[in-house]
């Protein structure tokens, strides 16, 4: 029983000088680690809160991707001479969720040339001069309405030269001999787009109607 009692003091002194020698320095040598920024091992419940929020020291943040929104623009698409054509590309800019309006105007269309004698005062001296014509196997007409009323018609042509030639031929019949233009006018459908839309886009929307167009970029009062 002595020698237990022996071992026990011994070990209870072993003990109590660890605590004051060797624990000490262990412990200063972690706090000398922290401060000269080495980092050590700490239980997540241990750790300070604060540092758990800060982001890592020289590391730059951390930035999510954004798409690119692409302004919202106003297109003319295209001119058509077509009502069945204009109705198509409509139909495209409003599937694809666009907002579109389609202008009418009428505008000029190639011309016709008339080659004709006079007009003259009185319909009674138009019948005589286009006597004399045929009598001479001169082929003309007489032309009952129009600005050209009571004047004689000698042909009419869709091409200028055509009608210049004519001209040429009859210049010894006895009367002027000229040539009237026939203005002719057609209507012309503009179509313009409007939206977050570029124009590859819509070239393929036109594409996919089988229409080719060329659209063009305008000021957005254009489309109001």
């Amino acid at each position: 029983m002595r020698w237990i009692f022996v071992l026990l003091v011994l070990a209870n002194a072993f003990f109590a000088f660890w605590h004051l020698q060797v624990a000490p320095q262990t412990q200063g040598e972690k706090l000398s680690l922290s401060q000269a920024g080495v980092p050590t091992l700490v239980l997540l419940g241990e750790a300070d809160p604060g540092l758990l929020e800060a982001p890592a020291a020289g590391l730059p943040p951390i930035e999510e991707p954004v798409a690119e929104l692409i302004e919202s623009a106003c297109w003319l698409v295209s001119a058509f001479d077509g009502k069945k054509a204009a109705d198509q590309a409509v139909e495209a800019i409003q599937f694809a969720q666009l907002q579109a309006r389609l202008d009418a105007a009428e505008v000029e269309d190639r011309s016709d040339y008339w080659v004709h004698v006079g007009p003259f005062s009185s319909r009674e001296r138009a019948m005589r001069v286009l006597q004399e014509l045929r009598a001479k196997n001169i082929d003309s007409f007489l032309i009952g309405e129009g600005e050209l009323k009571n004047g004689i018609s000698l042909g009419f042509f869709s091409q200028k030269s055509s009608a210049e030639r004519l001209v040429t031929r009859y210049r010894n019949i006895g009367y002027p001999v000229g040539v009237f233009e026939v203005k002719r006018y057609k209507t012309r459908y503009e179509l313009y787009a409007s939206g977050r839309v570029e124009k590859a886009e819509l070239e393929a929307l036109m594409k996919e109607r089988g229409l080719k167009v060329d659209p063009a970029k305008k000021p957005k009062k254009s489309c109001i």
